[in-house]
């Protein structure tokens, strides 16, 4: 290994002896073959630790790391970038004897087609400066052999700690650079466990319950340049199948807003719609029969699609005058061309009746009353009722939420302050806030705020969660980075998911949820260098077990090897001359919860026939949870056909 090159040393346990694993920035041409550009001193990726046996005992470098696991793929690379990225070695599985000596030193290169293998894997990088630099694309993605998903790569900006939440991140990938936009899952170390990619651009992923059952839900549709779109809300079980579509109750076309969809405890949904209404805009620089879009928003009982509660802006006193958002380009001016004045995102009922609605262009949080619809009072904003205590004034918000009892005085509201309107910067970050709200004296106090490593303004969307843990989790919209922190301000979890906002997420969350999919797992087979098996299943939670199945005919195949589960997609070795293989997905006590179609090892390709479970085990109990997992929930046949024409504005 040359001596010029900084190195940072491993010392690896493989079945009880100790490996020694010197690997570092290597040269930026090997044999030919680019690399990778010059690293820093620190020429690692984080160690995802426990791989085929392999695990991290100690790691001694200029810079140690914090972490030893952050999943389960052992990899090394710069801090820049990773060491073998897919299409390093223009396809191929092998590097030249010459190569590997150049690369690994004794034993260590035994470990080599370990990470040939990491090709088509789960990955992601860990504060890799090209990827923040844009030197990766404006979104790099992962891809797998076994399935045409292609998730985003995250960039891990920080070690992710034990105080990190476990839970799922619930993220809506879309965007201009979005390859492939869908309502998704990630777990913690950046590896898929759901796209929803037949639906494609999407809104507001998140868990919520109905009925006593949990359901994911988010907006779908179709998004335009113009920041005007088409779509409904959607409702999915546990099973990922379609339980129903809901959309605004009486409105012109059935409209309805992205922004919001609240299932409440009552199984009643909130909603919101922007609709085109003739105002006058004179006293904002408008014509004085000008055009504006009115924020509304509606309550429905899901049972019964009945209508309980309307409301709208205009008729309600929220006045133009109120708004921070300026005429331009002839907004307003025509009923194809309205003025957006509101700006409705948030809403949300409380226990006595009432609504919090935030609203972005008047950068104002409206208490409104459930029974008149009056205006309890306004928070923030040209027109407060409250004095604002130091740095508690936001500007452009989205997520307002009540925190504790609002009936008690004083109360807690969490919110994200986006800090620009889309075009200027009101304060110099954004942030995500916990208020005091006192409504005795009327004051509001800034009780904490959490602050981006990035350290710039987030032009639209964004959310603040505080989660059952205490941490903090923040999606910083426009901006696409979630960031956990623990209620101190501590920073357990940073990651970025592309390279600027033509990839972003309206929303954030970190949530537990249980997924068992209708469809069947998914395989594929890899003949370059040693045969390989790969397994993954859209959607599968509760996978510990891969076996891989082989046999001479397409049914009553054995069981050869047992895999752990290794991200989505999981690597097996096959081991023996076998005429076809298969996968069967085992949980943890080992019930066979689905398998593979079985494929021809000779052509590599799928024989259509569904592959065996393992000798003993069982899937009649499976199959039919799988079946009927979250489709017990039952509603009018007109409530099924529900569907949405949608305005879809700028966010």
């Amino acid at each position: 290994m040359p001596t010029s090159i900084p190195t940072a040393h491993y010392s690896i346990r493989s079945n009880g002896s100790l490996l020694d694993f010197a690997v570092c920035g290597a040269p930026t041409i090997l044999n030919g073959v680019t690399v990778r550009k010059n690293s820093p001193v620190t020429c690692f990726q984080m160690c995802r630790s426990c791989r085929n046996g392999y695990q991290i005992d100690a790691v001694s470098t200029a810079q140690p790391p914090k972490r030893t696991q952050l999943s389960r793929l052992l990899r090394v690379c710069s801090a820049s970038s990773r060491l073998l990225r897919r299409g390093v070695f223009v396809g191929t599985q092998t590097l030249p004897r010459a190569a590997t000596t150049t690369m690994f030193n004794g034993p260590a290169a035994l470990l080599l087609p370990l990470f040939l293998h990491l090709a088509s894997a789960d990955s992601s990088y860990f504060q890799s400066s090209e990827y923040t630099s844009g030197a990766l694309g404006l979104s790099p993605v992962q891809s797998y052999y076994s399935s045409s998903l292609t998730p985003p790569e995250v960039n891990f900006l920080t070690n992710v700690t034990s105080e990190a939440s476990t839970n799922y991140t619930m993220l809506t990938f879309r965007g201009t650079a979005a390859k492939q936009p869908a309502p998704m899952i990630l777990d913690n170390a950046g590896d898929l466990v759901w796209s929803g990619s037949t639906f494609g651009q999407s809104m507001d992923l998140t868990t919520q319950e109905l009925f006593g059952e949990k359901v994911l839900t988010f907006f779908n549709g179709s998004f335009y340049s113009a920041g005007y779109g088409l779509g409904q809300w959607m409702i999915i079980g546990s099973n990922y199948s379609v339980i129903r579509s809901v959309s605004m109750p009486n409105q012109t076309f059935g409209t309805s807003d992205f922004h919001e969809f609240v299932i409440t405890k009552n199984n009643t949904a909130l909603l919101e719609s922007w609709v085109v209404v003739e105002t006058d805009l004179s006293s904002v620089g408008g014509n004085s029969t000008g055009w504006t879009f009115d924020c509304r928003f509606a309550e429905m009982d899901l049972a019964t699609n009945e209508t309980l509660f309307q409301w709208s802006g205009l008729e309600h006193g929220v006045s133009v005058d109120e708004s921070y958002f300026t005429i331009s380009d002839n907004a307003g001016s025509s009923e194809d061309n309205p003025w957006d004045y509101c700006h409705i995102n948030s809403l949300e009922k409380d226990n006595v009746g009432n609504y919090l609605v935030s609203m972005r262009g008047p950068s104002t949080l409206y208490y409104i009353s459930g029974s008149t619809g009056d205006i309890l009072w306004r928070l923030s904003g040209k027109n407060t009722n409250f004095t604002m205590g130091t740095n508690s004034t936001f500007w452009y918000q989205h997520d307002a939420r009540f925190l504790t009892d609002n009936t008690v005085s004083p109360f807690n509201i969490s919110l994200f302050d986006n800090a620009n309107g889309g075009s200027t910067d009101a304060e110099p970050t954004a942030r995500a806030l916990i208020l005091s709200v006192d409504t005795t004296a009327m004051t509001v106090t800034l009780m904490e705020e959490y602050l981006p490593s990035f350290g710039t303004t987030s032009a639209s969307q964004g959310s603040t969660t505080v989660m059952a843990n205490g941490n903090v989790f923040v999606g910083w919209g426009a901006t696409p980075v979630y960031t956990e922190y623990t209620h101190d301000g501590t920073i357990v979890q940073d990651v970025r998911f592309g390279y600027n906002s033509t990839v972003q997420s309206y929303r954030a969350f970190k949530q537990s949820w249980t997924g068992y999919p209708l469809t069947s797992p998914d395989f594929a087979l890899n003949s370059t260098g040693t045969l390989t098996a790969y397994a993954s299943w859209n959607g599968a939670t509760e996978v510990a077990t891969w076996s891989l199945m082989g046999g001479n005919s397409t049914s009553g195949m054995a069981s050869i090897s047992n895999t752990t589960r290794s991200g989505f997609e999981t690597e097996m070795t096959v081991k023996g001359s076998y005429t076809y293989l298969s996968a069967a997905a085992l949980s943890s006590n080992g019930t066979c919860l689905g398998t593979t179609k079985v494929w021809t090892v000779s052509s590599q390709e799928s024989t259509g026939t569904s592959g065996d479970c393992p000798s003993g085990g069982s899937s009649s109990s499976t199959t039919t949870s799988r079946k009927s997992a979250g489709t017990s929930l039952r509603f009018p046949t007109a409530a099924l056909t529900v569907v949405a024409a949608v305005f879809v504005t700028l966010i």
